[in-house]
């Protein structure tokens, strides 16, 4: 308990720090500068309720399984951003708040850094950019808020239809053909898997990379459509330091397209994507923590590599009628694999209903419900049930 005291002083310290010398160095510059401070804290309430089945998956016991929580999740966030007449700015974004566990762990006092890069606009159409941030693939999210420390990871649909790319250290070039056309080129650290998944299985193993993940996006704006076409390669090699599986320099390669779509009629509005590719979880993202999501990567079977095919889509209507914007929202997920006869699938649906309540200030109630298949398989072909759940709730929302 003590370790954990020391480690939350530290964690306040650093923070605190970190705003001292950041603000000492602004003020401190003899350059024209401008310097934006923001934040934004968001505070989860609702109800969580798990079936059996859903419960046991989760390891919560082998009956069904209902709690209330109150949390500070770490989307909670504080940022500076400075610019100056050179055409140079850099971010940096920490994250504060719970930063793991679920609705028994709410232990809401950890820092992580989000954001943190520099830019450089060479001309009017390039820019170089380098530093950790999102890179261009799946840009688009919906709607979805309540529940990021659920213990499911509940936070703008990942592992339930939405891919979204995850915060890495990169260099990025992009390069505006028109103002309704840009292609931007990320060359992002390779040496990252979502879940731990370097390699099946964990085995023992030495992995390496030769050359970074490639990142590609190339949105386009037409009027009150915006299209959003986008792709990842990575390629890894994993060599296996035992007898099994057989042979040596097997090569996992992950690759993702992505095409989403954005349309505003009005008050109406209608936001869309899909991913597709191989391998997903062998790279670095986020790809959420349900059935599908962890068996996203490169298996095992008949003593060999085993590619696993996953897909996601969602689709996000929404509404304006003054202060309020109710979203409709639905979402799937499925993995499998190509000679392996595991295949894991999920869904969610639901209405989240943010009210501009005054300036600043906003609340966001939200019903939602998700189902990790009932008739899943695993790799000897057996069926997994991995139940349903709900979380009702509301979210707090303060801008500065």
């Amino acid at each position: 308990m003590e370790n954990v005291f020391i480690k939350g002083r530290k964690l306040k310290r650093f923070f605190v720090w970190f705003i001292a010398l950041f603000l000492v160095a602004v003020f401190s510059s003899t350059v024209l500068a401008k310097v934006t401070i923001g934040g934004r804290i968001y505070v989860d309430c609702y109800y969580l309720e798990r079936n059996r089945e859903n419960a046991q998956y989760k390891k919560l016991g082998n009956a069904p399984f209902a709690n209330t929580a109150i949390q500070v999740p770490n989307i909670t966030r504080f940022n500076l951003k400075w610019t100056h007449e050179d055409n140079v700015g850099m971010f940096i974004q920490l994250g504060v708040g719970q930063i793991r566990g679920g609705t028994t762990l709410s232990t809401s006092d950890g820092v992580k850094l989000r954001h943190a890069y520099g830019w450089w606009d060479l001309t009017e159409n390039f820019q170089v950019l380098a530093g950790k941030t999102t890179t261009p693939i799946s840009p688009l999210l919906p709607y979805q808020m309540v529940g990021t420390r659920s213990g499911s990871l509940n936070i703008i649909g990942e592992g339930y239809g939405e891919l979204y790319s995850g915060r890495f250290a990169q260099i990025r070039g992009t390069y505006h053909f028109t103002n309704t056309i840009r292609l931007a080129v990320a060359l992002v650290d390779p040496n990252s898997a979502a879940l731990g998944n370097y390699a099946p299985y964990h085995l023992e193993y030495q992995t390496d990379t030769k050359l970074p993940r490639i990142d590609l996006g190339l949105p386009i704006y037409a009027g009150p459509i915006s299209i959003y076409p986008s792709f990842l390669y990575q390629r890894r090699k994993v060599d296996f330091l035992s007898d099994y599986p057989d042979g040596i320099d097997n090569h996992i390669d992950t690759y993702i397209g992505s095409l989403g779509v954005l349309a505003g009629f009005g008050p109406f509005q209608l936001s869309a994507e899909g991913n597709w590719g191989q391998n997903w979880s062998n790279t670095g993202g986020g790809m959420g923590v349900s059935p599908p999501a962890r068996n996203s990567a490169a298996t095992i079977y008949d003593r060999q590599l085993d590619n696993t095919t996953t897909y996601g889509w969602w689709v996000d209507g929404s509404y304006r009628l003054g202060i309020v914007t109710p979203h409709i929202v639905y979402g799937q997920m499925k993995s499998e694999g190509d000679k392996n006869p595991m295949r894991y699938k999920s869904w969610f649906w639901g209405i989240s209903i943010p009210i501009q309540v005054a300036k600043g200030f906003s609340l966001a109630p939200e019903f939602m419900w998700y189902d990790d298949g009932d008739d899943n398989r695993d790799a000897t072909d057996n069926r997994v049930n991995n139940g349903r759940y709900a979380i009702y709730g509301v979210q707090f929302q303060f801008r500065f």
